[in-house]
């Protein structure tokens, strides 16, 4: 099982990251991907830490989240 973690800057607001989060979960071909947020502090980055069987997998998750998070209006790396 591969591990992997993804720091998302504090400007991005926890609710849109978990929003993104769960649309991630109806994508069927990353199903065999989980994560877990880490408990957030205001002012510091949001952690998500991915687990997969494969690390493409979990490099397709955190893509695709990015997209995500960027379709909503908020840019990643400011």
């Amino acid at each position: 099982m591969f591990k992997d973690d993804m720091a998302i800057h504090a400007g991005v607001p926890e609710k849109v990251v978990k929003a993104a989060l769960g649309k991630l979960r109806l994508e069927e071909d990353l199903s065999g991907v989980t994560w877990d947020l880490a408990r957030s502090r205001p002012g510091r980055p949001i952690k998500v830490y991915f687990e997969a069987s494969t690390m493409p997998e979990i490099q397709a998750a955190k893509k695709h989240l990015e997209r995500l998070l960027d379709e909503s209006g908020y840019d990643l790396y400011p």
